[in-house]
C-alpha cells in the first residue's frame, strides 16, 4: 500500500473518532479503488477526496456514498458496486429506491460515476480513463473553454498532463489530451500552450511551423 494511502486511511479513522463515530473501515473494493485507480490518476494525492460521504435525499433521508471529490468547483461522486449487493437479492422496491437515489444525486448537481468491484480489480486502467474523462467533461460544462484562473484546477490539470506524458515516452499531442479528457481540440491546445509557457513542455513544430507535439521537460520527468 502506498504510504500516502496509509496516511489517508489513518486520517479517516481519526476524523471518525473525533466526530464520535466508529472508525470508518473501507472494504476491499474501496481500498483497491484508492490504490489502483485513484492513486495512479492523481499521483497518490488524496486531497479533496472524501470517503463514506453523507448526504440527504429529497425525502430528507440520510444516505451515504462511497467517495466524493470536491475541489476547484468540481463535484464528482464515485460508487463502487459489488455484484451481489447491487444486482441480486434485492426486491423491486429496493431496486426502485436504488435508482431514485442516483437520480437525487444527479439532480443535486453531482457528476456520478459507478464502477463494479470486478472492474476496479481486473481493469483499473478503464476506471482511470473514465475518471479523466469525467474531469474533462465537468470542466467543459462549467468553465466553457476552461480559461478559469483557479489555481487548484490548473495545478490538477498540469499534474495529470505530466503523468500522461510520462506514460507516453515524454510527449503529448493535442489529440491525445482531447481524447483522454473528452474536451475540444481547442481546449487541449490551450492547456498545452499554457504549460509550455510555464516551462513544463516545449513545442515541436512541423515544416509549416505548426506545433504538432509537446515534449515534457526533463525536470518534470
Amino acid at each position: 500500500m502506498h504510504p500516502n494511502l496509509t496516511r489517508y486511511i489513518e486520517q479517516l479513522e481519526k476524523e471518525a473518532v473525533i466526530g464520535g463515530a466508529y472508525p470508518k473501515k473501507l472494504g476491499r473494493p474501496e481500498l483497491m479503488f484508492l490504490q489502483e485507480v485513484w492513486g495512479p490518476v492523481f499521483n497518490y494525492q488524496y486531497d479533496g477526496l472524501q470517503a463514506e460521504y453523507p448526504f440527504k435525499d429529497f425525502k430528507e433521508g440520510q444516505r451515504f456514498v462511497d467517495f466524493v471529490y470536491v475541489k476547484g468547483g468540481m463535484k464528482l461522486l464515485i460508487e463502487i458496486d459489488g455484484f451481489t449487493t447491487h444486482a441480486r437479492d434485492i426486491s423491486p422496491g429496493e431496486f426502485d429506491d436504488h435508482l431514485l437515489r442516483q437520480n437525487d444525486l444527479v439532480l443535486s448537481g453531482w457528476l456520478v460515476l459507478r464502477f463494479s468491484a470486478h472492474l476496479v480489480e481486473k481493469q483499473p486502467q478503464q476506471c482511470q480513463k473514465q475518471i479523466k474523462q469525467a474531469i474533462g467533461h465537468w470542466w467543459s460544462l462549467t468553465k466553457g473553454e476552461l480559461t478559469t484562473e483557479d489555481a487548484d484546477v490548473w495545478r490538477l490539470r498540469r499534474n495529470l498532463l505530466v503523468q500522461m506524458a510520462a506514460q507516453r515516452n515524454g510527449s503529448l499531442k493535442p489529440r491525445d489530451v482531447a481524447d483522454a479528457f473528452q474536451v475540444t481540440s481547442r481546449a487541449a491546445v490551450n492547456w498545452l500552450k499554457r504549460f509550455q509557457a510555464e516551462g513544463v513542455f516545449t513545442g515541436e513544430t512541423s515544416k509549416q511551423q505548426r506545433t504538432t507535439r509537446y515534449i515534457l521537460q526533463n525536470t518534470f520527468q
